[in-house]
């Protein structure tokens, strides 16, 4: 099975053990709505309309258009909206209806049913429903977890714009320490290193960087009300 961006995201967003997700539900929200813009821009379905900056907005180029229905929900919210209000449309804390979980889940199927993943249904206690997924082919997590750690070794960066944005992703989410072994600062720093540049179009950089926004916001929001319950 030949994964997207969002897939790759989602597989690697999964913790091996426990067949659940390895982030909180803020993050993986966020994670996954900036992935599904950064592929849509990959893919070629959208396009920033104006000089990269805060004001132009995502339009569809005419020249692609995804296959997928959830997708396809995806490319209609985007389209005509700035690149952060789309991810935050799509996942962020205030999305009224959690588009981003739903087209998780539904990759989550289309790659149990590919034979990537099993999928486990079982209950909490006996009253709480509970869905695991595991792994049946490792040698797919196996090959992305290399291609993003040869991203973070290599001198020259990654190789393609989709392995950047994939390493960038987890390392707005804190997951690149997970998947690579390395120590999380230097993940980081690398990571860094990795993503510097003009590496992709300014569309997916955009997106990229809102996720980083979205979590950064969260972070704030939760310090501040931390320290109110708190004095």
């Amino acid at each position: 099975m030949t994964l997207s961006l969002t897939e790759e995201l989602v597989l690697l967003t999964l913790d091996p053990q426990s067949g659940r997700p390895a982030l909180d539900s803020v993050r993986m929200k966020a994670a996954v709505a900036g992935a599904a813009v950064a592929q849509l821009t990959l893919d070629g379905a959208l396009a920033l309309d104006g000089p990269d900056g805060r004001r132009a907005r995502l339009r569809r180029t005419g020249t692609a258009e995804p296959s997928d229905p959830l997708l396809r929900e995806v490319f209609a919210v985007a389209d005509g909206r700035r690149p952060q209000d789309a991810v935050s449309k799509l996942g962020g804390a205030d999305a009224w209806r959690d588009r981003a979980g739903a087209l998780r889940t539904h990759l989550l199927e289309r790659m149990a049913a590919a034979g990537v993943l099993s999928r486990e249904d079982d209950r909490v206690l006996g009253l709480f429903p509970r869905t695991r997924w595991r792994t049946v082919d490792p040698a797919t997590t196996d090959r992305l977890r290399v291609r993003v750690t040869g991203a973070l070794n290599g001198g020259d960066g990654p190789t393609d714009a989709r392995t950047a944005a994939l390493v960038a992703l987890l390392a707005a989410t804190d997951r690149l320490s997970a998947v690579t072994g390395l120590p999380r600062a230097e993940a980081r720093r690398r990571a860094e290193v990795a993503t510097a540049g003009d590496w992709a179009a300014p569309a997916v950089r955009a997106a990229v960087q809102e996720v980083h926004a979205v979590l950064a916001a969260t972070r704030v929001g939760t310090t501040a009300a931390t320290t109110a319950a708190t004095s």
